[in-house]
């Protein structure tokens, strides 16, 4: 009778141990490794892929650039300390408003209206009307882009509407049949289109040091 309460009570212990064991596993996985990532407007488009890429032990917080673990732009920076790798290319696009019966822009021509030197559409071999100029602040990645490939460094007119962000340029270029202004191909709509393309751009995800652990496993993702 002994000998069967003594079996009974090492079962019993035995139960709980694996109880005890099966807990700390569960409390473990529940607790992902925060992960954060600061995203350009201008990169956007990876976003969706981004969180696609994160796995349970994995938590994506947005986040600002100077606390970011992985900052994701396009195009590289003025002066690039850290480490980068490459997820993927876009193209920059000017773009109209689809009622604008402007198909095609030379840059000459492109440079010259965000200089403010041409105003009217009319001008350029549309209908009579008044050129709207968007632009975005400067230091954005695509600001940069616009200046070095199109103003060959000069300024935008100080004219020029400010957009803050890429879907806010979609949709002021969408709502204004006189406007003009520059996104990434990846966030154009039915309700704009190009009429020039500047070179495909890097995606770039940009890290502080040598990525490790589930930072390498989102970039490696990333790339795929």
């Amino acid at each position: 009778m002994e000998r069967s309460k003594q079996k009974a009570a090492y079962i019993l212990f035995i139960f709980a141990l694996i109880l005890l064991n099966a807990c700390g596993a569960q409390t473990s996985q529940a607790t992902p490794q925060l992960v954060k990532v600061y995203v350009t407007s201008a990169a956007s488009s990876r976003l969706t892929d981004l969180y696609n890429c994160s796995t349970p032990s994995t938590a994506i917080l947005l986040s600002d650039p100077q606390t970011a673990d992985i900052s994701i732009r396009l195009g590289p920076p003025d002066s690039l300390s850290s480490v980068a790798f490459q997820i993927g290319t876009d193209d920059v696009a000017v773009i109209v408003q689809s009622q604008n019966n402007i198909d095609n822009l030379t840059v000459d021509q492109i440079h010259s209206i965000f200089l403010g030197q041409v105003t009217d559409w009319k001008d350029v071999g549309g209908s009579g009307l008044p050129i709207q100029v968007w632009t975005y602040a400067q230091g954005e990645d695509i600001q940069q882009i616009f200046e070095q490939n199109v103003m060959n460094n000069q300024p935008v007119t100080s004219l020029a509407r400010l957009a803050v962000g890429a879907q806010n340029m979609l949709d002021s270029i969408a709502k204004n049949a006189g406007s003009i202004g520059y996104l990434p191909h990846s966030l154009e709509t039915a309700n704009v289109h190009d009429v020039y393309k500047v070179a495909p751009e890097p995606l770039l995800a940009i890290t502080k040091s040598q990525p490790q652990g589930v930072v390498n496993d989102l970039i490696a993702c990333l790339q795929k």
